[in-house]
């Protein structure tokens, strides 16, 4: 169900309650009331542990079942912080088509300062994080594929054209960073 989003913060909490009002809440409840009433199980002869132990073990524990659609929701705000940042560092420069100028400068910090193209990683993780939040392998691993293809036929020709316009303060730029994931690609 797609969320309508009028700021970050009301994005995560309307993506928290969409988790919850999914299934998310009555699954975590029927888990922790199952490990509950293992953990309340007793037998004669038997020593138990330190209460308190027990207590922090058990906090901790439904904490982290907790977190499971809570980090759901406050991923999906997440995924795109990246791509954020890109714009916002790259100010009047990042454009949504490939077009240098006289005047173009070679961005070197920010998210830039370790990939070339964080942008686009920040897009390839919101559409993978929105695919798996869908619960669908198949359709995340196609989008991503073709997104992947795109990017990359996308990101070649940006490359020309830097390099037409900015030449070897462009490429020393691209060798010390890698395109897309941090020291792989």
């Amino acid at each position: 169900m797609p969320v309508a989003r009028e700021c970050g913060l009301c994005g995560w909490l309307a993506n928290a309650k969409a988790t919850f009002n999914l299934g998310g809440l009555p699954r975590v409840a029927a888990f922790a009331v199952g490990e509950f009433s293992q953990a309340m199980k007793w037998r004669r002869g038997v020593s138990r542990t330190d209460t308190l132990d027990e207590v922090v073990f058990r906090v901790i524990f439904l904490a982290g079942i907790l977190m499971l659609p809570l980090a759901q929701a406050l991923a999906s705000d997440l995924r795109l912080l990246l791509r954020w940042w890109s714009f916002a560092t790259l100010g009047k420069y990042f454009t949504t088509v490939v077009k240098t100028s006289a005047d173009q400068v070679v961005v070197e910090r920010g998210p830039s300062g370790v990939l070339r193209d964080p942008s686009y990683t920040g897009l390839l993780a919101a559409f993978v994080g929105a695919g798996l939040m869908f619960g669908n392998w198949v359709g995340t691993a196609a989008s991503f594929l073709l997104i992947l293809v795109g990017l990359i036929f996308r990101l070649l020709r940006e490359e020309r054209a830097m390099i037409g316009t900015r030449g070897d303060a462009y490429g020393d730029f691209a060798k010390d960073r890698a395109r897309l994931v941090p020291f792989v690609l």
